[in-house]
């Protein structure tokens, strides 16, 4: 059996203008985590293949083919839609196998999660589709023995990712493949799409090369300042306020495109300070991220901070520490950067607003998590 552990993730900063070809994002895995468990099986296209998880219950989900898409057998369309990005995994996974002379493997695929809240089942937004991209995708490269390098096997999650919404950032696959503190750029997606549907185009090209304009890499944590992240108490729907924001602002190109610009060089300085061990920096940097998605958002006339996202917000400064609403708001999480030494307090005044005080910490990288056993 092959066993996968994939960490949450939250946005620090570069929310929304990531979304553009070269936007740039910072972002933290956290150790709460998404494991995927294969046991392989036979070789053929005859091979048993079968999925369990939590969202579609203890009996196993058997797989089918149609052409070279796999299928849910029984044709639940909820079935089908709780597995989407499970199936495209499987599906460029295959793809790139028979490109690199591979026979289709059959395997087992159990996926549990523990991102969410476990007594209510409530989710914290913290990137339960990129943890299940990137879960499936690792386990089944190590079923079939692809010598991936980390950026390859990043770039064929991504494909994946783009391949079921288009409209994603990717950030949340890059954070959760990579783990610690994470500086993402975009892709320009709708140029990787033309190039992907393409007649007779092949996936490896695509997974083996690197693609203008994006870069994933790891960052130093800050020295001094520790993370903290309050939950809402209400759930996001990211893609719904993304098209909001987009559309709000449609009309002001000038603005949006300001937006944009701001946000990268707000990234680009932060990336900096962190590079650097510049803890002040890092703080200002992490405060006019906030600020800018702040403005932006009266500007399109969207909600991304919540009253409670504004009380986390508020409680966090009044220890003099700096905290935003993580991801695309609405609900969801916030964070703050906080001083060790009043961390416990800050807690404390979010459980006296009602915010949910999350007992997260950054997790560290794949060398000490994701396993075969």
């Amino acid at each position: 059996m092959i066993s996968v552990e994939v960490p949450g993730k939250l946005y620090v900063a570069g929310e929304y203008a990531v979304l553009e070809p070269g936007g740039a994002a910072v972002l933290v895995a956290v150790d709460r985590y998404l494991t995927v468990e294969v046991t392989p099986g036979e070789r053929g296209p005859a091979a048993r293949r079968s999925v369990t998880t939590a969202r579609t219950g203890p009996r196993p989900v058997e797989l089918g083919r149609s052409g070279t898409k796999s299928v849910v057998v029984d044709e639940n369309l909820g079935t089908a839609a709780a597995l989407r990005h499970v199936l495209t995994a499987i599906e460029l996974v295959e793809r790139y196998a028979r490109e690199q002379g591979h026979e289709v493997l059959g395997f087992h695929l159990d996926i549990r999660s523990a991102l969410d809240d476990a007594g209510t089942g409530r989710k914290f937004g913290l990137g339960s589709s990129g943890a299940v991209t990137v879960g499936v995708v690792r386990a089944l490269a190590r079923a079939y023995g692809f010598a991936l390098p980390g950026d390859a096997l990043l770039r064929l999650a991504l494909l994946t990712a783009f391949t079921v919404d288009p409209r994603c950032s990717g950030g949340d696959v890059a954070a959760s493949m990579i783990g610690g503190w994470v500086a993402y750029r975009a892709p320009d997606r709708d140029r990787l799409a033309r190039e992907f549907a393409l007649p007779g185009a092949r996936i490896s090209p695509l997974v083996d090369r690197p693609w203008p304009g994006m870069s994933a890499r790891r960052l130093p944590a800050p020295r001094d300042v520790r993370l903290a992240v309050g939950w809402s108490g209400t759930p996001a729907v990211s893609s719904g306020l993304v098209e909001l924001l987009r559309r709000g602002v449609a009309g002001d190109t000038t603005a949006y495109a300001r937006f944009v610009a701001a946000s990268n060089s707000c990234v680009a300085t932060l990336v900096s300070a962190l590079e650097s061990g510049d803890d002040a920096s890092v703080v200002t940097a992490v405060a006019a991220a906030g600020a800018l998605l702040r403005a932006v958002s009266a500007l399109a006339g969207v909600v991304v901070e919540t009253a409670e996202l504004a009380t986390l917000r508020r409680s966090a400064e009044a220890l003099g520490a700096v905290a935003k609403s993580s991801g695309a708001g609405g609900g969801d999480c916030g964070i703050a950067l906080v001083a060790p030494a009043v961390a416990g307090q800050l807690r404390q005044r979010w459980r006296d607003t009602g915010i949910v005080p999350l007992e997260l910490q950054v997790h560290q990288p794949f060398s000490a998590k994701g396993h075969t056993r």
